[in-house]
């Protein structure tokens, strides 16, 4: 039976995090896991960020396609910050915060090749 304990401790370690993500409580992860920059959690980051991501990864594909320099900060809609922007976001300045980073880490993703450098 002393033998028994340890395996039940370190069976209860391992399972914990896995149903907290199962439950929903790993919500916000799955950029981060793309090598992004992590979301905070607060409402008004994570659409910013997701919409931002969006467009960098877009214009990114574009820029590659046609062999443009690597230039994030170059294009509107990164200066302007402020497409899909709701006012149940917060505040337009933290919407554009969030917004240009995901755009830049979006933009990062979608001008690497398919080894992961950039062109």
């Amino acid at each position: 039976m002393v033998r028994f304990i340890p395996f039940v401790v370190s069976l209860v370690i391992f399972v914990t995090p896995l149903t907290a993500d199962a439950q929903g409580r790993g919500r916000g992860r799955g950029v981060e896991r793309l090598g992004a920059l992590p979301l905070t959690g607060r409402a008004y980051e994570e659409p910013a960020f997701a919409r931002g991501y969006s467009d960098g990864f877009r214009h990114a594909q574009e820029d590659r396609r046609e062999r443009r320099r690597y230039d994030p900060v170059g294009h509107r809609d990164y200066r302007e910050a402020d497409q899909g922007f709701s006012r149940s976001y917060g505040t337009i300045e933290a919407y554009r915060n969030n917004y240009r980073a995901g755009f830049r880490a979006g933009y990062d993703a979608g001008y690497r090749d398919d080894t992961g450098r950039r062109r």
